[in-house]
């Protein structure tokens, strides 16, 4: 994300934004790197903007706003989050978007990739740039947007209540529409008034209240699972396993119990 900038520094743009989640944060946390649920939770918040955004009249060189450059990839198919690729890293730690991701087709800033070039050579610049990954969780309470200049910060405040702070940071040296772009992406996704947060937060929350019943041991997370799974190793597979979510358990599993379990 440093790299992102021409000059190799971020600025915190503004104070973050804050939204209280009545469930227990590995919820939030595993949804990061879940990609089987966008097209089917958001259907009504950003399938509704794309359902729109089609009905319009418009002609062939009407420009997509940047809200729905920003909404619409949630709404890409199954195929689209396979593709994309999911890496994990022994601790919990892994990120989406190993080949692409929904913010790998946002309209270029003019004058941005020039002022990479003049800092870091072409090469470099496009190598930089072609770095397109969805979520990067750093096990078990950050997550990172590098492509979009965002820190997520997941706070357990009891087992059934997380704060969320969402930060946004300026590229120093890049032009403003990139963090205009960026602080539109957080009130869009991540905001108390965001338009598709309260798919996610419905979700939790029903979630948290099944966890109080009785009638199922086991919550499973076994999507794509391989017998012998070994989640010492670094690994590079389809973008829809839920091998990071067994990633996770496996690193609090050991944490909790001192890597005695």
């Amino acid at each position: 994300m440093v790299d992102r900038s021409p000059v190799g520094s971020l600025t915190v743009a503004g104070a973050p934004l804050r939204y209280m989640h009545r469930c227990n944060w590995k919820m939030l946390v595993e949804n990061q790197t879940d990609t089987c649920h966008p097209m089917v939770a958001h259907e009504s918040s950003a399938g509704t903007a794309v359902k729109i955004w089609e009905s319009m009249e418009k002609t062939e060189d009407t420009p997509k706003p940047p809200a729905m450059e920003i909404i619409a990839p949630f709404m890409s198919p199954y195929e689209f989050f396979e593709n994309m690729g999911i890496r994990t890293w022994p601790n919990g730690h892994g990120h989406t978007g190993v080949h692409h991701s929904i913010h790998s087709d946002y309209s270029a800033i003019p004058g941005y990739f020039e002022s990479m070039t003049e800092a870091y050579g072409e090469d470099r610049a496009k190598e930089i740039l072609g770095e397109n990954r969805h979520n990067t969780v750093y096990f078990p309470n950050i997550m990172i947007k590098g492509p979009i200049q965002q820190l997520r910060n997941f706070i357990p405040l009891a087992e059934d209540k997380t704060l969320v702070e969402s930060w946004i940071f300026r590229l120093d040296g890049a032009p403003d529409q990139l963090v205009a772009r960026t602080a539109m992406y957080n009130r869009m996704i991540n905001a108390p008034t965001s338009m598709v947060g309260h798919d996610d937060l419905e979700m939790y929350e029903r979630a948290q209240e099944g966890l109080m019943a009785d009638g199922l041991e086991w919550v499973n997370i076994q999507r794509l699972y391989e017998e012998g799974e070994d989640l010492t190793q670094e690994a590079v597979l389809n973008g829809t396993t839920e091998r990071q979510m067994r990633n996770q358990f496996d690193a609090w599993k050991r944490f909790m119990t001192g890597g005695a379990a």
